[in-house]
């Protein structure tokens, strides 16, 4: 249950981030991060080498917003987002993936209503999350072998990254669901 609570407490956070409007009412937000990143014992460090990954997308979705509508607007989406990764960082150093499991599972328990058994869908989040260092890594394995090759990563090379990354995500995929079999599972 009281893993139950840490996620639902980041769903609200993370959607009260986008209703609250002013800088004011999103210093507070800041605010609260900042005191996360204590508790968690999160280093300055490793939150900007965690943005650097995603400061692409938050900058391109601010300047969606700053050419759509006033420049106060695309601001307020980039702090936003900003937040939001922060927290989800610190949120990553609460919650391990067996939690995350047991909370979506306790949180789908009402689908037995309608016969869906709410341990596949913490198996599902479980595998996921297990997944995400492991795609990591067969990406950056793909990056050292091209730059190996003298290439480098363009849009025009997209097909030499993700053609083995493609491969690599469906054998992994086979890989498992031949697990479940085995274990009879399914």
């Amino acid at each position: 249950m009281k893993d139950l609570l840490k996620v639902l407490f980041l769903a609200f956070y993370a959607v009260g981030v986008f209703f609250v409007s002013g800088f004011w009412a999103l210093g507070a937000f800041a605010l609260f991060n900042i005191c996360m990143m204590i508790f968690t014992r999160l280093s300055p460090k490793s939150a900007m080498l965690y943005m650097r990954g995603v400061a692409p997308f938050i900058i391109l979705a601010g300047l969606i917003n700053v050419i759509v509508g006033p420049w106060q607007e695309g601001v307020l989406v980039i702090v936003r987002l900003i937040l939001v990764c922060n927290i989800t960082q610190s949120f990553r150093r609460l919650v391990n993936s067996m939690q995350l499991a047991n909370a979506v599972e306790t949180f789908c328990i009402p689908l037995k209503i309608i016969k869906i058994d709410p341990r596949d869908a913490g198996l599902m989040v479980c595998i996921c999350v297990a997944f995400i260092p492991v795609l990591q890594r067969e990406f950056e394995q793909i990056k050292c072998g091209l730059r190996a090759k003298g290439m480098r990563i363009r849009p025009r090379n997209i097909k030499y990254i993700l053609k083995p990354f493609l491969y690599g995500i469906f054998k992994r995929t086979d890989e498992i669901s031949n697990a479940l079999l085995a274990k009879a599972y399914c």
